[in-house]
């Protein structure tokens, strides 16, 4: 099996989001996408200084990168504490943006890694992980289910045109599931 692997994203990067969020099937889930690299920086630039508490991460397979998560507490988005009542919990974002890596089945190999190697041991404190993917994504929320995340409550987001599902699981159960899958 091809190896994936994170890394910390940084500028250089900025050129690939663009371009993967722009991307057709991207774009079916995540609105409003950085026009170009400077909008990019204008947006994620405190994030990849470390200055806000969302982290952002690049994964590769066999070296060529292919996919975004990013992770941040939930209680750092007043919004989304208030609909998630998980104060502990740590969020995550991902997309899988290079086209060709789309439909491979890379979608839970890729967050296994993700959770074990960086989310899982990047917060020792959290005891609850969730993802909000689009109601209408049953690709995602298929990769989750596989994973071992329960859906719970759906929750509209302001500004947002469509419902998100909280897909939760606690760290025991994905310290379990990501070891041993």
């Amino acid at each position: 099996m091809p190896s994936i692997e994170f890394r910390s994203m940084d500028e250089e990067d900025l050129h690939a989001l663009v371009a993967w969020y722009h991307e057709p099937h991207v774009r079916a889930w995540f609105r409003d996408p950085p026009a170009d690299v400077t909008a990019a920086q204008v947006r994620y630039g405190g994030r990849l200084r470390g200055e806000e508490p969302a982290r952002m991460w690049v994964a590769s397979l066999e070296g060529a990168p292919f996919a975004t998560v990013q992770d941040y507490p939930v209680d750092s988005d007043d919004d989304l504490a208030v609909r998630v009542q998980l104060p502990s919990a740590v969020a995550f974002d991902y997309l899988i943006g290079d086209p060709a890596q789309v439909g491979r089945g890379l979608g839970a190999r890729m967050l296994t890694v993700f959770l074990r190697d960086v989310a899982l041991p990047g917060h020792p404190d959290a005891t609850w992980f969730v993802a909000c993917p689009d109601a209408r994504n049953v690709a995602s929320l298929r990769v989750l289910d596989k994973l071992g995340f329960v859906q719970r409550q759906w929750i509209q987001m302001p500004g947002e045109e469509y419902a998100q599902i909280v897909c939760r699981a606690s760290r025991d159960d994905l310290a379990r599931t990501v070891t041993d899958g």
